[in-house]
């Protein structure tokens, strides 16, 4: 469907564009965008550190995962009852 909403187009471009008024503005914006892009390019090349863990802290973290490093089965379960017994209900009141 997409391909063919850009093939109308691409025949059809003279029709759409007769009534078409380019606003003054948009092409300030897009020189600013050009001039701009340059000097972020750079920065972009520089890598992110990684955080370093100890050994300590890299053994807790396996603790808590599975091989895969996905958390285990359960680990945000609740207590139903403890839970219930902390909030209680509206008509004990």
């Amino acid at each position: 469907m997409t391909y063919t909403l850009f093939e109308y187009a691409k025949e059809n471009k003279e029709q759409l564009m007769e009534n078409h008024h380019p606003v003054p503005s948009a092409t300030s914006i897009s020189n600013i965008i050009s001039v701009e892009t340059p000097n972020t390019a750079p920065s972009s090349k520089k890598k992110d550190k990684k955080e370093q863990l100890s050994k300590a802290q890299k053994r807790k973290l396996a603790d808590k995962t599975d091989h895969k490093g996905g958390l285990p089965r359960g680990w945000n379960w609740v207590d139903v009852v403890k839970h219930l017994s902390k909030t209680g209900s509206k008509d004990d009141e």
